[in-house]
């Protein structure tokens, strides 16, 4: 039986998560052996959308540098022939144990971000002054890194040329029972509601400040719309002052983290994404699978890669507020056809995606 070892922090809400659950599943599904290694299972609300197939085990530390000992243990005991690693840290973590103990375990990894934006911009001393070096020294050892898209495979060799023969692009699924759900319902049945979507953490990097100013410059011209934010994070009560102050706040809702994404997306107007980078965002994919269309700024990387200029969205120039607020005053004045927009979303559904990976993991049989 062909078998593969998932190596990820943990199975807590974010996308990294959610795409590495479905690799998962879906590998199990087409009759790979797969163990799925979680540093712990704390807070793991996609616990639940772990296939029975999939042999789940938990290292029981709460973070990546308490992950050594236990991370070797099952190393010498199974003897994982190839090992695909789910973040930047573990996937150090698993080149250095390699190096010290010599075992012969193929590291596959997966790109998680834009590499020189998200190495470039660490937080705090730890990750600053010792996480960010090892990424640096060691993550180029990888035997294949696997990107989300085409402009974070090309950022990648510009930081590590030697790997032009040995990275590949597979982009992200649509979220197993997304696509379910769009494949089983009448979407265009579903009645849109008053309100503009934003979906991601309440930090630095997905920059909704742009979107709550944003918002605030089309109110007006448009006096029932809301704007929905889903999420949560560290710049929470930052967001809300911004909200107060551009006058909005009473028309921008703070939903908090949904476990159940289907319906937000599915009565929106339209999803918006003002990332300073990304890796490759999944809210785009899913709220194109769910028929609804998306603004997105032209971050690095993923939305020019996915948006369709009028046929599933409008890309705006890079953090430029003007540009932004007339991409949302187009999708709001003019509607999308829902069948185009949806149809824009087939190529991530899951048995595209899940052959593609297949194929790179066969390659260290």
């Amino acid at each position: 039986m062909k078998a593969v070892s998932i190596f990820i922090s943990s199975l807590a809400g974010g996308g990294a998560e959610g795409v590495c659950v479905n690799v998962a599943n879906g590998l199990a599904e087409n009759g790979w052996q797969v163990d799925l290694l979680v540093l712990h299972t704390n807070n793991a609300v996609y616990l639940e959308r772990v296939s029975s197939k999939v042999n789940l085990l938990e290292l029981g530390v709460n973070h990546a540098r308490h992950a050594p000992l236990p991370l070797l243990r099952y190393i010498r005991q199974h003897k994982p022939e190839k090992l695909l690693v789910f973040n930047y840290e573990l996937a150090v973590l698993t080149i250095m144990l390699r190096s010290l103990f010599r075992f012969k375990t193929q590291i596959i990894a997966r790109n998680i971000n834009t590499f020189s934006k998200n190495t470039t911009q660490p937080q705090g001393n730890w990750r600053r002054y010792v996480v960010t070096p090892l990424i640096n020294h060691f993550y180029g050892k990888c035997d294949h890194i696997i990107n989300q898209c085409q402009a974070m495979r090309d950022d990648l060799i510009a930081v590590f040329p030697h790997f032009a023969n040995k990275t590949s692009v597979i982009y992200n699924p649509v979220a197993k029972h997304v696509e379910d759900y769009a494949r089983s319902h009448d979407l265009s049945q579903i009645e849109k509601q008053d309100y503009l979507l934003c979906v991601g953490r309440l930090e630095k990097q997905k920059a909704f400040h742009y979107v709550i100013e944003g918002f605030a410059g089309i109110a007006n011209q448009f006096p029932n719309l809301r704007l929905k934010i889903v999420g949560q994070g560290s710049l929470e009560q930052s967001l809300k002052q911004c909200a107060q102050g551009f006058g909005v706040a009473d028309r921008v809702d703070f939903e908090g983290f949904q476990a159940n994404m289907i319906p937000y997306y599915l009565h929106a107007r339209g999803t918006l994404l003002t990332s300073l980078y990304e890796g490759f965002p999944n809210v785009l994919i899913e709220s194109i699978a769910l028929g609804t269309p998306v603004v997105a700024f032209d971050c690095p990387s993923g939305p020019r890669e996915i948006i369709q200029e009028g046929v599933n969205g409008y890309l705006a120039d890079y953090l430029s507020l003007d540009d932004l607020q007339k991409a949302c005053r187009n999708s709001l004045e003019k509607p999308l056809a829902r069948e185009a927009v949806q149809a824009s979303a087939y190529k991530y559904f899951c048995s595209d995606v899940i052959s593609n990976y297949e194929a790179i993991l066969t390659e260290f049989e």
